[in-house]
């Protein structure tokens, strides 16, 4: 896997973190948002993207090319 992936720090809102995919399964990730900090995943697979929005670092998010947010397309009928 190359790229960014997403990694679960806690369960809290927000507290999911981009890094580096290549990662072995073991050594403490390094998150975009403050590479001078170092966690412990929960999660022990990259994911390429989080089940929820809310899991999602807001800082983390400026580093990513997809939108925060899934359009939504409206079908209008006439009577």
């Amino acid at each position: 896997m190359t790229g960014l992936a997403w990694f679960v720090r806690t369960v809290h809102s927000g507290d999911s973190h981009l890094a580096e995919a290549a990662w072995n399964g073991y050594d403490p990730i390094r998150p975009l948002c403050a590479p001078d900090v170092e966690f412990r995943a929960m999660n022990r697979r990259p994911l390429r993207m989080c089940f929820y929005d809310e899991q999602r670092c807001p800082l983390c998010l400026g580093h990513t090319t997809t939108p925060s947010w899934t359009p939504r397309l409206l079908t209008a009928i006439p009577p």
